[in-house]
C-alpha cells in the first residue's frame, strides 16, 4: 500500500495524508475496520517504522516510552541517509521537541504523553502524532505541517484532537480564543518575583494543603484557575532574566512545565483579569463537518493507490469496499 501511495503521488503526500484526520482514519481503516484507536495507531506506525528504509523518501521515528527520547538520534541518522541538509535537520528536531511540549503542557486537558510518533518526508514536510493517557482513556493529537505554516505552532495548531472522553476543564494555551492569554502570559513574566509571590499568596490560604501535592503527576479535575498549584520559584526566576519575546518563547524555555504556566495563567488572571477559555477542544470521532476538500482528495487519493497496488485481487478488492464505505459516511455518496 505505501509503496503504490508514494510512487503515484510522492512521500511528501505520503506523509501529509497521516497526519491528516481523514486521511489518518482511512490507511487506519485499511489495517482495523472503525475508529482510530491507539493500540491500533501505536501497531501502525511500528509497523511503518520497520518497513520504511531511506530510499522510501519517508522516515518514521519515535514511539512508546523512552523510544520518544531517542528522536533526535533517530532524526540525524534517517537524515544523514536521505541527504536532507543539516539546518533542515535541527528544524526537526525543533518541531519533534515544540510538540511535545506544546501537548505535554501548554495543552492542559489531564492526559499524560506516552506515544510520540514524528513521520517525515524527503523534502522535510512533516506530521506528529502523539498519544496522551488519563487512567483507560486515551487522546490523539494529531500534526501536520501544512497546518503550522498556515498557523502558529501555539495557535490552534493541530489537525485534530481525538479522545475517548472531552474534559470538563482543559487550559488550553492554544487555543484560538486565548491569544490574550499567551500574551498576557508574557506580560507576568515582566512583573518581577515579588509580585507573583503576592499573588500565590492571595488566591491560597497559606494553612489550606491539598493531597495533591504529595500524588506524583496527579491530574486536578477541578477549574484550573482556582485549584492549587506547587509554584517552581526557580524556574520563575530563570524567566524573568531570560524576559521571553513571546509566549513560543517561554513555553520552550527548559523547565517549564504544567505547574509554572498553570500558576502564570492563574496570574494573568489576577493581575490583568484575562479570563480564558476552558473549552476542550477535542472530539470524540471523525466526522464528516471536520474535514474539507483537500482532506477528502488524500482519501481518493489511498483509494486510487490501492485500486493500482500489487495487493492480491481478492485482498485489494476487500480493502477498496472498506474505503467506500468510510467515505460514504465522510463524504457522502461516491461520485463516479
Amino acid at each position: 500500500m505505501v509503496d503504490s501511495f508514494v510512487g503515484y503521488f510522492g512521500p511528501s503526500r505520503f506523509v501529509e495524508l497521516l497526519g491528516d484526520p481523514a486521511g489518518l482514519h482511512s490507511f487506519m481503516t485499511l489495517i482495523h475496520p472503525g475508529s482510530p484507536i491507539p493500540a491500533t495507531v501505536e501497531l501502525m506506525f511500528s509497523l511503518l517504522k520497520d518497513a520504511l528504509t531511506p530510499t522510501d523518501g519517508v522516515g518514521v521515528v519515535g514511539g512508546v516510552y523512552s523510544e520518544k527520547f531517542r528522536v533526535p538520534d533517530e532524526i540525524d541518522r534517517l537524515a544523514t541517509y536521505m541527504g536532507i541538509p543539516k539546518v533542515d535537520v535541527e528544524r526537526l528536531k525543533l518541531i519533534s521537541r515544540a510538540t511535545a511540549k506544546v501537548d505535554g503542557v501548554a495543552v492542559q486537558d489531564g492526559y499524560e504523553l506516552w506515544l510520540h510518533v514524528m513521520v517525515f518526508s524527503v523534502e522535510c514536510a512533516w506530521s506528529v502524532v502523539q498519544i496522551g493517557h488519563k487512567n483507560v482513556l486515551r487522546r490523539l493529537y494529531l500534526w501536520n505541517s501544512k497546518r503550522v505554516v498556515e498557523r502558529d505552532i501555539v495557535d490552534n495548531p493541530h489537525t485534530l484532537i481525538l479522545s475517548d472522553s472531552r474534559s470538563r476543564y482543559c487550559l488550553d494555551f492554544t487555543h484560538s480564543m486565548n491569544l490574550s492569554l499567551r500574551e498576557a502570559s508574557v506580560e507576568v513574566i515582566k512583573e518581577g518575583i515579588g509580585k507573583l509571590r503576592k499573588v500565590a499568596m492571595s488566591y491560597r490560604p497559606r494553612e489550606q494543603r491539598s493531597l495533591l501535592e504529595y500524588v506524583e503527576g496527579a491530574v486536578v479535575d477541578d477549574n484550573p484557575l482556582t485549584s492549587p498549584v506547587r509554584v517552581n520559584w526557580r524556574v520563575l526566576e530563570e524567566l524573568y532574566r531570560a524576559s521571553p519575546r513571546d509566549f513560543r518563547d517561554l513555553l520552550m524555555h527548559r523547565g517549564v512545565g504544567i505547574s509554572t504556566l498553570r500558576f502564570i495563567a492563574i496570574c494573568a488572571n489576577r493581575l490583568y483579569d484575562v479570563v480564558p477559555t476552558l473549552e476542550d477542544r477535542a472530539v470524540v470521532e471523525v466526522r464528516s463537518d471536520l474535514v474539507g476538500e483537500e482532506s477528502e482528495q488524500l482519501c481518493y487519493d489511498l483509494l486510487e493507490a490501492i485500486r493500482y497496488s500489487r495487493i492480491q485481487e481478492l485482498r485489494r478488492r476487500e480493502l477498496e469496499e472498506r474505503l467506500e464505505r468510510l467515505f460514504e459516511k465522510l463524504f457522502g455518496p461516491l461520485q463516479n
